[in-house]
């Protein structure tokens, strides 16, 4: 017996060392039965799992929608081509938290692959004109603030109607889409819709108006790189990796707290301590800087809020009562897992309507409240947890918006935590919110996120100089 198990192991060990691990190939195409699986697999378990799908569509409409798309698969696709059609069905829904990722495999293929993609860094103003931001190529006539009117001879207007067919965002929003893609995201997003190639054909005016057309050879993703515009240099009094809090003097003394997320260390002291600065220094402008915030942690959210509401404030979420985090198809990881679970043992939980809601309360700081004047900067990315924020702000801070409509919406989103479905042939991932959050506001959902009091406009000259608008017209507005 011995001497069986001792041949068994080593023709275990002779078979990994000589076994051939073959890399996956992202060209490798499914056939149109896979493809037809997976987009069935994503219409039914998409909207069964989803805590609100039908908030800005109709079920009838998605279905006759991913009809459409079924109807023009007639021939086998990669998993980049298939994940193009999941991301449109998933568009569709409304919600930015809902979006569609690479299988596990592919993710791993592409992290040292050399792909050929477009060349030029961009930027999007005077409403949909794309401009060059860095020009990666070997074209040295290209300047930056260069306008791009075609790639491959197709207009940008035509490009940027497909690249946004695909971009997951809460209800009619589209400032969040038109965000999303600057800088390097352009690129990839060009080569995810229309695939990665070389050359690339573009058409190019320059200041004085002249058109050229150039055929530009490919950049290697792997030597990408993006170089922002130079800002005015701030000193900051007390910052940490998400929130940077400084006054500007000019013409009033203004205090700006400079929030990237709602995460990291040392939160709960930074918001204490930075409060209290303002408390002492009696200053009664500040500026909330909720540009580019992606959202966070809403306990770290609320925490915030409590300086600036003066009164008790509660936050929602709920979902249908159902068995969702023991069903094997939604993925999750353990605690995740349990997480809705331990939720229900809370106190504050009541059924409404059918599901299971659970409630957050916070109370007021009375020691270091801020009772001034507020403003806040928004913006397409202001998303999540910092459009909770701003919409709490507005509403029952009396704050004053500055900036562009939110790419969060204003009366609720679908959040807190989530899982994902893997398709049955490419792998690849969806993820999906569990509950749907309720802003505890007077206001109309109308599909959008929150309008600015005062509307900024970021011109060619404004982007690339580095200048600041928004913040610009709050000095103006406390003159």
């Amino acid at each position: 017996m011995k001497k069986f198990f001792g041949l068994l192991f080593v023709f275990i060990i002779y078979q990994n060392a000589f076994a051939q691990k073959h890399p996956f190939d992202i060209g490798t195409k499914y056939s149109v039965k896979q493809v037809l699986e997976d987009i069935d697999y994503t219409e039914k378990y998409l909207t069964k799992f989803h805590p609100d799908p039908f908030r800005y569509i109709s079920k009838d409409s998605l279905h006759a929608f991913v009809l459409t798309i079924k109807a023009k698969i007639d021939t086998p696709l990669t998993e980049m081509q298939i994940r193009f059609c999941i991301k449109q069905i998933v568009a569709k829904i409304g919600c930015g938290h809902t979006d569609v990722s690479s299988s596990k495999h592919y993710a791993k293929a592409v992290q040292k692959l050399n792909r050929a993609i477009f060349p030029l860094n961009t930027f999007l103003a005077d409403t949909s004109h794309l401009y060059v931001l860095n020009n990666l190529s070997k074209d040295s006539s290209i300047s930056v603030g260069d306008e791009i009117i075609s790639i491959d001879k197709r207009p940008v207007k035509t490009i940027l109607k497909r690249i946004y067919t695909t971009y997951t965002t809460d209800g009619y929003n589209e400032t969040y889409k038109t965000k999303g893609i600057r800088y390097d995201n352009f690129k990839y997003y060009y080569s995810f819709c229309y695939g990665f190639h070389t050359p690339y054909f573009v058409d190019i005016k320059d200041d004085k108006g002249k058109i050229t057309r150039h055929t530009l050879d490919a950049l290697s993703s792997l030597k990408d790189t993006v170089i922002l515009p130079k800002k005015d240099s701030v000193t900051y009094i007390r910052q940490t990796k998400k929130c940077k809090y400084f006054i500007t003097k000019d013409p009033k003394p203004i205090a700006v707290i400079d929030i990237d997320g709602f995460s990291g260390g040392h939160w709960r002291r930074f918001m204490r301590r930075t409060f209290k600065d303002i408390r002492k220094k009696n200053i009664t402008n500040l500026v909330i800087d909720l540009r580019d915030n992606g959202g966070g942690k809403i306990a770290l959210g609320m925490n915030f809020l409590s300086y600036l509401i003066h009164k008790p404030t509660t936050l929602s979420f709920d979902r249908k009562p159902n068995l969702l985090p023991l069903n094997f198809r939604f993925k999750m990881d353990p605690f995740t897992r349990i997480t809705p679970l331990l939720f229900c043992f809370r106190l504050q939980d009541f059924p409404k309507n059918g599901r299971l809601r659970h409630y957050i309360f916070t109370l007021p700081k009375h020691r270091n409240a801020y009772k001034g004047n507020t403003y806040v900067m928004i913006n397409g990315k202001s998303f999540s947890m910092s459009c909770i924020a701003a919409s709490y702000l507005k509403y029952k801070g009396n704050a004053t918006m500055i900036g562009e409509e939110t790419g969060g919406n204003i009366k609720g989103s679908n959040a807190v935590i989530s899982g994902k479905l893997i398709l049955p042939n490419t792998k690849a991932k969806i993820f999906v919110p569990i509950y749907h959050i309720y802003h505890h506001l007077d206001v109309e959902n109308n599909g959008h996120g929150i309008m600015p009091d005062y509307p900024t406009f970021y011109s060619k000259k404004d982007i690339l100089n580095g200048v600041d608008v928004d913040l610009n017209k709050v000095k103006e507005l406390v003159r």
